[in-house]
């Protein structure tokens, strides 16, 4: 239906940008979960891709080829001029129930289009046309939809654990209202259990605590905040992701990333 089009596509970031570098150089985001999904159209160099997560798998790109790096991915990225390297970056990320969003559990990957030329030309045109007129906007957003769905049959997910309907409902509402007080009873009538029932079964289903994965949630959307804008001061962030108190919000999200959202911010500025 259309409604279930417009919940597919609903497209809260977006931006490209064209890096170069004269030298090799290493990306470290081993400790820092990406903010948004990433995907990279490598013009000229190489590349590894190191997943911190899981088995520690390692993509190796080419000119030609395309990576994905998934929302909330860890990893270590080697660049490796011949004698430069240059590459296309698309940052984009969808709001949950949408198809590119951490829910679809995709794996960090390569792409290898079939026609190099037709899609560096989508991209070149993306990047150029970002802040033109409406006109130019409209056409390059249409080209991103068409890059991605070029490339979603193609993709692999990692497996996704069967969740009971009612832990479901109690995440549903985590999402659905996570700049509120939430409360581990809220949480427990959400799902239609008692609170005492409710909490061993939300760890054993999910290896965390409610709190835990409320926490989580708000981090990831206080980390896409830090990177889509830069105006916006910490403690405002920290607000309006759920946080009461701005000093709480720090230590949290170190515990969580590794880096103060200060910290954060800077990095993320980098693929």
């Amino acid at each position: 239906t259309m409604a279930e089009l417009f919940e597919a596509s609903r497209l809260t970031h977006f931006e490209t940008k064209k890096y170069e570098y004269d030298k090799n150089c290493t990306f470290d985001a081993s400790c820092s979960p990406r903010p948004r999904f990433c995907l990279a159209l490598l013009l000229e160099g190489t590349a590894t891709f190191r997943d911190c997560a899981g088995d520690g798998e390692s993509v190796a790109i080419m000119p030609g080829d395309m990576i994905l790096v998934p929302v909330g991915t860890r990893y270590v990225s080697h660049w490796e001029g011949t004698p430069r390297v240059t590459y296309i970056t698309l940052h984009f990320l969808f709001d949950s129930p949408g198809i590119f969003t951490r829910k679809k559990n995709f794996k960090l990957q390569k792409y290898t289009p079939n026609d190099f030329e037709a899609m560096k030309r989508k991209f070149e045109f993306i990047l150029e046309n970002q802040s033109a007129d409406e006109t130019a906007q409209l056409c390059s957003l249409s080209l991103v939809f068409d890059i991605l769905s070029t490339i979603l049959p193609h993709l692999k997910s990692e497996p996704q654990k069967k969740l009971d309907s009612r832990i479901t409902h109690a995440i549903e509402y985590i999402e659905q209202r996570y700049t509120e007080n939430i409360t581990v009873d809220a949480l427990a009538a959400a799902a239609n259990m008692s609170a005492s029932r409710f909490y061993p079964a939300f760890r054993e289903a999910l290896g965390v605590t409610p709190v835990d994965y409320l926490n989580h949630y708000r981090v990831n959307r206080a980390m896409m905040l830090l990177v889509s804008d830069t105006e916006m001061s910490i403690e405002n962030i920290s607000m309006v992701v759920g946080f009461e108190s701005s000093t709480y919000f720090r230590r949290v999200f170190k515990k969580i990333t590794g880096k103060t959202p200060k910290e954060y911010r800077k990095i993320s500025a980098e693929f």
